[in-house]
């Protein structure tokens, strides 16, 4: 069965992305079916019901499929692509989904800290401030000017960290820092381009050569030493492992190891950690 190589919602015509009109009216009543109470699977009983067509005549449906598709930062304008959704609706649809997922609890001591010591603006870099007026809808803001405001939960924050360090637990390597890896990339491209420029001239010269080798070695082993864990990295993997586990992130833990927590605009999360480290809940497309 062919795969989707473009979300749904969006085609090739004349060698430029656009909109597919019919499936964007689906994203679109997607969001608001959902944001109007109804659940992720019945959202997808009744397209598959209507033989809703996904791809290529395949009109199933499940709630990991609708559930992608509310996670789809795409349909708001992101990388490019034309908006389909109202920025609004995708922001609260998001919370709805991140609320419903978690469990009850008040976060009193940990978003004090948060708002304190740790949020940022995804746009700017700036502060970002908490306002709770509402019981059930906190709302932050970022006051510099970037219009980076949203409503958004502390339960949508903390289901954020949650994710994060799922994906740490699922895989330990998440939590490794590339330090500069990209830079000394381009220096180990560099080094081993200069040996082959010098081992294929008439009169190679061994002590240039040699020093060429020696800072290849090195330039290799400092790659190969930014992916291997150090005890703050291991500390980092055992400890998410154990929040996970007691469904507690509480202040320590961010104390800890969360030097900054950005928001962005559509209300994804980022986490730089101590160890250097840098993750996001965004969706992996």
């Amino acid at each position: 069965m062919a795969n989707r190589m473009i979300s749904y919602g969006y085609g090739m015509k004349d060698g430029k992305l656009s909109v597919i009109d019919a499936e964007a009216e689906i994203v679109n009543r997607i969001f608001s079916e959902y944001i109007e109470g109804k659940k992720l699977e019945d959202i997808a009983n009744e397209l598959a019901l209507e033989h809703i067509e996904f791809f290529l005549g395949n009109c199933q449906w499940n709630k990991a499929r609708i559930a992608r598709i509310i996670d789809n930062e795409k349909y708001i304008g992101e990388d490019n692509f034309p908006q389909i959704v109202d920025e609004e609706n995708f922001v609260y649809a998001r919370q709805l989904k991140a609320e419903k997922g978690s469990k009850k609890i008040r976060f009193n001591d940990e978003i004090e800290y948060l708002r304190n010591n740790k949020v940022t603006c995804a746009q700017c870099g700036s502060s970002m401030h908490r306002k709770s007026k509402w019981k059930t809808r906190e709302k932050w803001f970022c006051n510099c000017g970037c219009h980076n405001d949203i409503y958004i939960s502390d339960a949508v924050i903390f289901g954020g960290i949650d994710a994060i360090l799922q994906k740490i637990v699922e895989n330990p390597n998440n939590a490794i820092p590339h330090r500069e890896a990209q830079a000394t990339n381009l220096e180990l491209k560099r080094c081993q381009n200069e040996i082959n420029r010098m081992l294929g001239s008439k009169s190679p010269t061994f002590t240039v050569g040699k020093k060429l080798i020696f800072e290849l070695v090195s330039l290799r082993f400092e790659v190969a030493n930014e992916n291997t864990p150090d005890i703050y990295t291991e500390m980092l993997v055992k400890d998410s492992v154990k929040a996970l586990a007691q469904d507690s992130i509480n202040r320590e833990f961010i104390e800890k190891h969360i030097k900054k927590l950005s928001i962005d605009k559509a209300g994804f999360i980022t986490i730089l950690f101590d160890n250097g480290a840098e993750i996001t809940n965004r969706m992996e497309v």
